[in-house]
């Protein structure tokens, strides 16, 4: 109970806080945003999975993204996971790494960032044909953004995952968004790995975010594997930001 205590308390600071601009999030979407988190800011991003396979049922313990702004250019990223080990629950980090802003964009020109991230947990990765062992050595990913008139916008990726035994899969996202009055929004989305194998995996699927504050955003979304029939999933999240100095 003690990590609910601390998502309750973070978002209390959340609600008072009064900052200009509102939180710009990675969730609910696998899609990354090309948005910094301020300078000076702490942001957490945190999802709860319900995962179906065939007839089995696997409820994910939540899994976070933990952002620091340090310059006006770039933030420092934290990835982990809750785990538990007999009564005793501990957040595992997964992940570090940074997002570096590159192109504000302007009209069809993309606003555009990169993601350069390193994997801590080497058993936490799905197997590959192109990687016998099953570790990541991290990926790099550029993150872009279009508007494209009125309420509707689209968000995409395009990077490279780097495996241990030097190979290495493309990664593609695409989301397009549409925004619901002035604190919602609704996207679907495409995401996959290259080149195609038995083992990669194709998806598609769709939320909705609600901005409680401009530092409070609530979401939802549910996703199917294009592959394997009876896989899905299902998640709810919280994202909220703090000033730290």
């Amino acid at each position: 109970m003690r990590w609910i205590c601390l998502v309750f308390l973070c978002v209390s600071f959340a609600l008072s806080a009064q900052q200009e601009g509102r939180i710009e999030t990675d969730r609910p979407d696998q899609t990354e945003c090309p948005f910094i988190v301020r300078k000076g800011y702490f942001q957490a991003e945190m999802g709860f999975n319900r995962n179906v396979s065939k007839d089995e049922l696997d409820y994910l313990m939540p899994t976070s993204l933990w952002k620091f702004g340090l310059v006006t250019w770039a933030e420092l990223r934290l990835n982990s996971v809750l785990q538990k080990q007999g009564d005793i629950s501990r957040f595992k980090m997964e992940s570090v790494g940074a997002k570096f802003h590159l192109v504000e964009g302007k009209k069809w020109v993309p606003r555009t960032a990169v993601i350069v991230q390193y994997d801590i947990n080497s058993q936490n990765r799905d197997a590959s044909e192109r990687n016998e062992v099953s570790h990541s050595l991290g990926n790099v990913v550029f993150t872009m953004q279009n508007s494209l008139g009125g309420p509707f916008g689209v968000g995409y990726n395009i990077g490279s995952e780097f495996h241990s035994n030097g190979g290495m899969e493309g990664i593609i996202r695409v989301a397009p968004n549409v925004n619901l009055g002035q604190n919602g929004y609704a996207y679907i989305e495409f995401f996959g790995r290259l080149p195609k194998s038995n083992l990669t995996d194709t998806w598609v699927d769709g939320g909705l975010a609600y901005y409680v504050t401009d530092d409070l955003k609530l979401d939802v979304s549910l996703g199917k594997s294009l592959n394997v029939g009876q896989l899905w999933y299902a998640a709810v999240g919280i994202s909220f930001r703090v000033k730290l100095f």
